[in-house]
């Protein structure tokens, strides 16, 4: 449901939002929180002009013929579903759950496909989260849970090897790309830029890890990679009959 302002008045109205939004392209690629709001269907003519294919049929025109037919057998296969109890075949979809517990189980319950089986295809082209986990996963090797500030970040991915014959080599070039990627700016890692990418991105979990804020220091924000062991160990009571074991113990 939906609370909007009726024209020409002062005045919110709930309404219901059965709005659906279509998109059609070549190779589309879906961004960012979008990856969880869309499913993908897949068209391959199999041919180098496919513009140029000629049909034996109209199917618009097939489907608008014997459209009571269609309405029909997409009931029928909802009223099925409900007498059989509804049986729960997949977790909701977030933001979906009705539609999931409904159309998306019964269509498997009947012994289709999964209609939200290319999610993790969508997701997995996502070019925002590639940059994400790359960041994060380069943090973790040159970084580890350090408490460290942006420009000591950028530091250690453009930390440079002495040099003879001019050219530069650098310690981390996976590192420094990684940062590029997210916060270039003139081939080289700007600080403000990736200052506003590690707040946008804060908090999401990759592999387990998320980056997040760990306090200001002299007015300088803080950050630290940390993971679900992290967390797990944060929310285990202090108990006075346990002793910690030293560090050289485990």
């Amino acid at each position: 449901m939906l609370k909007v302002r009726l024209l020409g008045k002062s005045l919110n109205i709930e309404v219901p939002s059965t709005a659906a939004v279509f998109a059609t392209g070549n190779n589309l690629t879906v961004v960012g929180d979008m990856t969880r709001r869309a499913i993908r269907c897949t068209l391959d003519a199999g041919v180098e002009r496919p513009e140029l294919r000629e049909f034996d049929r109209d199917p618009v025109a097939t489907v608008a013929a014997a459209r009571g037919d269609y309405v029909a057998a997409a009931l029928t296969i909802l009223r099925a579903f409900h007498l059989a109890g509804r049986p729960q075949q997949t977790t909701p979809l977030g933001s979906f759950t009705e539609w999931s517990r409904w159309v998306r189980d019964g269509l498997i319950w009947l012994g289709e496909a999964d209609p939200c089986a290319t999610m993790e295809e969508v997701r997995g082209a996502d070019p925002k989260l590639e940059a994400l986990t790359t960041v994060i996963e380069q943090w973790h090797t040159h970084l580890g849970s350090r408490r460290v500030s942006v420009k000591e970040v950028i530091d250690v991915a453009t930390d440079q090897l002495a040099s003879f014959h001019g050219r530069a080599d650098f310690i981390n070039p996976e590192f420094r790309e990684a940062l590029l990627a997210v916060a270039g700016d003139g081939g080289a890692i700007s600080g403000k830029r990736l200052g506003k990418w590690l707040s946008a991105n804060q908090g999401r979990i990759v592999n387990t890890m998320r980056i997040t804020p760990d306090g200001i220091v002299s007015g300088i924000s803080r950050w630290r990679l940390r993971g679900s062991s992290d967390e797990a160990a944060q929310s285990i009571p202090p108990a006075s009959n346990i002793r910690p074991f030293p560090h050289n113990q485990g």
